[in-house]
């Protein structure tokens, strides 16, 4: 297929902050470019080259992956770690519904977490770094609408459940016919999608479920650029964050989920692990399969990375003494993935090589190295808590 390219009545290029952010010149491997181009199809646009998400690559948060692909799309190649840090994913730990996979789900369970409206945090903390806000738009009528001229634009829309389940998906695409409007993109789940779904020669994939789970509050759109959030300060924010996401319940509201977040969540999956029984908190006459402990071990093991990766680099933005405790802490989430990759390794986990079940040796194993993790992540926040408190201006 070969369509001409569209002059958009807003050019992807002016949605390109004025200044480069500051977290861009901070890493030097963040690249920018030309973002991709718009063009026509069958009565609507989409946005072309923007490249598949994948699993098993050790970048397992779709809301991290799907924002890095969102800045990719225009014209800045952000790394995954960075997304995960600034919106603080890399720390969390969820067991809010038990075993079962949507735990591991950032932005979901807010009655679960200690934050007003955020499950994640500070999702937000990401796109102002690199200078862009997002909004919501409840009527459904103006939000496809709003969905449209955006890709017209050139900016993808991010969205939870567009495609397959409630995971993070971005939609680049849509298509108009006398029966309405079909919306595609791309998901972590386009692998097993069959030809009849699949849109334009970039093999986009229908979004079968547009415009997802609570739209109203999960369909991010972008009106344009705002001023970058200076990445000290966008620091300090997923700090307080790490502590946030480990600290003490603000409400009864909360109490009793907190059991099984942070702290507590390492103590669920100990208990677990000792008594060999993994239920969820939907069905809990349901066990849990295999496939659903390995997810929780690999999305651990991909966040404990991520954090380090994240924490290494922005201690460039701190001094003296608040550097080398950072870096200190960027030691210990290195100390927490070796420990449980050191029995769980991420490609034996993504390769199903646990079925049909662990061991008792291993779960032995595995205890050991969920209380060296649960030990180093006390240390951790004692570090990050006295750099908060000797933070410098």
């Amino acid at each position: 297929m070969s369509e001409p390219l569209k002059k958009p009545g807003r050019a992807p290029e002016s949605y390109t902050p004025k200044e480069m952010p500051e977290i861009v010149k901070l890493a030097g491997e963040i690249k920018t470019r030309k973002p991709c181009e718009v063009k026509t199809a069958n009565g609507g646009s989409y946005i072309d080259g923007v490249p598949p998400l994948q699993w098993g690559q050790l970048k397992d948060c779709t809301y991290s992956g799907c924002l890095a692909l969102w800045l990719h799309a225009l014209g800045i190649d952000a790394t995954y770690e960075q997304i995960a840090g600034l919106t603080g994913s890399c720390y969390r730990l969820s067991m809010a519904y038990g075993w079962d996979p949507g735990s591991i789900i950032v932005n979901i369970s807010y009655d679960t977490m200690r934050f007003k409206n955020n499950a994640c945090g500070t999702d937000d903390n990401a796109n102002r770094a690199f200078g862009y806000e997002f909004h919501n738009e409840k009527n459904a009528a103006k939000r496809d609408e709003q969905v449209q001229k955006s890709i017209d634009a050139g900016v993808p829309v991010l969205a939870l459940g567009s495609r397959a389940v409630p995971e993070w998906c971005i939609i680049t695409g849509y298509e108009k016919a006398g029966d309405g409007v079909t919306y595609f993109g791309r998901s972590y789940f386009d692998d097993c999608a069959p030809e009849g779904e699949l849109y334009t020669d970039n093999r986009y994939t229908l979004a079968d479920r547009y415009p997802g789970d609570y739209p109203d509050v999960f369909v991010k759109l972008c009106g344009g650029p705002c001023e970058p959030l200076p990445a000290k300060d966008a620091l300090k924010c997923s700090l307080e964050t790490c502590l946030t996401l480990f600290g003490k319940p603000k409400s009864r509201k909360t109490k009793k989920a907190a059991r099984r977040t942070g702290y507590g969540a390492y103590k669920f999956m100990i208990d677990s692990l000792r008594k060999n029984e993994y239920y969820n908190t939907f069905e809990k006459s349901r066990e849990c399969v295999i496939d659903d402990l390995w997810m929780h071990f690999s999305n651990l093991l991909d966040a404990r990375r991520a954090a380090r990766i994240y924490l290494s680099e922005s201690a460039a933005l701190l001094s003296g003494e608040n550097r080398a405790k950072l870096q200190r802490a960027a030691a210990m989430y290195r100390e927490m993935f070796d420990a449980l990759s050191a029995v769980l390794p991420y490609d034996k986990l993504y390769g199903h090589e646990f079925t049909p079940g662990f061991t008792a040796q291993l779960r032995e194993e595995i205890i050991a190295a969920l209380q060296k993790m649960l030990s180093l992540e006390k240390q951790a926040r004692v570090l990050v808590k006295d750099i908060l408190k000797h933070w410098e201006g």
